[in-house]
């Protein structure tokens, strides 16, 4: 179980599993509400315990594992 939590995801997958979009996660690390680090090529990673106690801060704990509702209409604008 403790590997499970300690499992590294990319921003797309963090956002999912908290139910929130990849600019809420951004916003969220900018502003020290979340734990996430950037990668050589500058990506952001983040461990699965750090986006479930996020949601749980947020009050989102219904929606982890849910696709953020706006992910189709931010894969149409690009």
């Amino acid at each position: 179980m403790a590997q499970n939590l300690d499992q590294i995801l990319t921003t797309g997958e963090a956002a999912a599993l908290c139910g929130v979009s990849r600019s809420t996660l951004r916003r969220a690390v900018a502003q020290g509400h979340l734990q996430a680090w950037h990668t050589p090529g500058k990506h952001l990673r983040f461990t699965r315990l750090a986006c479930l106690e996020f949601a749980r801060s947020l009050g989102r704990v219904d929606l982890v594992g849910q696709a953020y509702a706006g992910a189709a209409q931010e894969s149409i604008a690009r």
